[in-house]
């Protein structure tokens, strides 16, 4: 089994990866680069969202490439890391939040789906998009190595670049949001409606506007996510350590 690895802000180098190299893959919604190693002998393929150098906008990622890429090269799981702002004033910058819902909050301009032609409709449930399956070995692995991991959270997805108004973050609190982000979906949806199993770590880089009479800056955010890399690796070293030796069953 192939394992596909999503990472974004901060976390675009994956240092537990050994023998990288970079496949270029041609998907029918454009090419995407994979860099293809290994992770406790567990091969996996690791796509980077923003590019190398962090130069594509949120609203401009290839999210079907990235996708049907890793889908592609045989990857029937996905475990991706995303960067957000949290709507709690009791949490902190640096905790870590195990996503289970999402709310899609953007503009509509993102190419969100595979199947909206006239010969491939198709209506694809999303009650439980992110996989109960890798959700229970990431609380594992958090349990095994003292990592503190929020069980559950609700992603409210916003188009980006900018960061939220307050308006827009007391909005999202006020619909269920528990963190808000710029890049969580589509990613999600596509790969349930590929059948991959999908699961997300968010790592909390701040305070979403006006949570605590706050604003935000970049500033800020690279370092809750420079001080947050040292667990945030612990707990996906734990996840690759037992996705191998774990029974693979339905996507939820």
């Amino acid at each position: 089994m192939t394992l596909g690895l999503i990472t974004g802000t901060g976390y675009e180098k994956v240092p537990a990866l050994r023998g990288a190299a970079v496949r270029t893959v041609i998907t029918p919604y454009g090419q995407v680069e994979i860099t293809m190693g290994t992770w406790h002998d567990q091969e996996v393929g690791l796509v980077q969202r923003h590019g190398p150098g962090h130069t594509i906008a949120p609203s401009k990622i290839n999210y079907q490439a990235n996708i049907w890429g890793l889908h592609h090269i045989g990857a029937s799981a996905v475990l991706a890391v995303c960067v957000v702002g949290t709507l709690a004033p009791e949490a902190k910058p640096g905790d870590l939040v195990l996503l289970d819902q999402f709310m899609d909050l953007t503009k509509g301009r993102r190419a969100d789906t595979f199947f909206d032609g006239e010969d491939n409709l198709r209506h694809c449930d999303m009650t439980y998009a992110y996989s109960q399956r890798l959700r229970n070995l990431a609380l594992a692995a958090a349990k095994s190595e003292g990592i503190d991991l929020a069980p559950t959270g609700t992603y409210g997805c916003f188009e980006g670049p900018r960061f939220e108004s307050s308006a827009e973050a007391r909005m999202a609190k006020l619909l269920g949001a528990d963190v808000v982000g710029m890049t969580g979906y589509p990613e999600v949806a596509l790969a349930r409606e590929l059948g991959l199993e999908y699961c997300a770590v968010a790592v909390v880089s701040n305070y979403a506007p006006g949570v605590v009479g706050n604003t935000v800056s970049l500033e800020e955010v690279t370092q809750a996510t420079d001080a947050a890399s040292v667990k945030l690796f612990r707990v996906l070293d734990g996840i690759v350590r037992l996705i191998g030796s774990a029974p693979q069953g339905p996507i939820n």
